[in-house]
């Protein structure tokens, strides 16, 4: 399994919209959907190959761009966080309905990738990770030397650091690790120099 993996940050709080693309099958799958222009547009060759726009947590600059995605691309499946629904629904911008709530252990398969979820909460009393052979999309629950604040509706910093240290810890620690905002890092980069952990 090996992924191409496509970052933009450009959206509202310079939150990062990925595209990532299955090299094996050139399926591709968007994870938080905060961005959408034609430099995304352009590195979706094939309209039909884009199958899944996935949702790390429930805040709206992670999906401001959800709906541009769905009118452009029919075939796209829309998958968020179940323990986040209700949070989506409170937010000031409005979301599109999800095709599917994923939950701890569900598995997207996008060609010969499978990015298992991964439930995180701490952040967001519903955030999740999605993780690879190789890669974990963090969304912001964990950033390079930096983790996500809990000072918004349904955050809690205990929650979070056990959501980083019992499970984000223990996995990998050459796995590399793409965030919701700022640099990629790796599970042992952060082990060894996170200071809020």
């Amino acid at each position: 399994m090996s992924l191409d993996i496509k970052y933009y940050m450009k959206g509202m709080y310079y939150e990062i919209t990925y595209l990532i693309t299955d090299k094996a099958t050139g399926l591709q799958a968007v994870i938080d959907p905060g961005y959408f222009g034609n430099d995304v547009r352009k590195d979706i060759p094939a309209g039909d190959n884009l199958k899944y726009m996935l949702l790390t947590h429930g805040h709206h600059d992670h999906f401001l761009a959800a709906q541009q995605y769905l009118d452009e691309y029919k075939n796209l499946t829309f998958a968020v966080p179940q323990g986040d629904a209700e949070l989506i629904k409170s937010e000031p911008y409005n979301c599109p309905e999800p095709d599917v709530l994923l939950k701890e252990g569900d598995i997207i398969t996008l060609g010969e990738t499978e990015l298992r979820v991964i439930e995180t909460p701490g952040h967001t009393g519903g955030g999740i990770c999605f993780l690879t052979d190789k890669e974990l999309f963090s969304g912001d629950t964990l950033f390079k030397l930096s983790v996500g604040r809990t000072d918004l509706p349904t955050g809690d910093w205990d929650t979070l650091l056990h959501s980083i240290t019992e499970k984000l810890y223990t996995l990998d620690e050459d796995l590399a690790v793409f965030p919701g905002h700022g640099l990629p890092t790796t599970i042992g980069y952060e082990k060894r120099a996170n200071p809020f952990v």
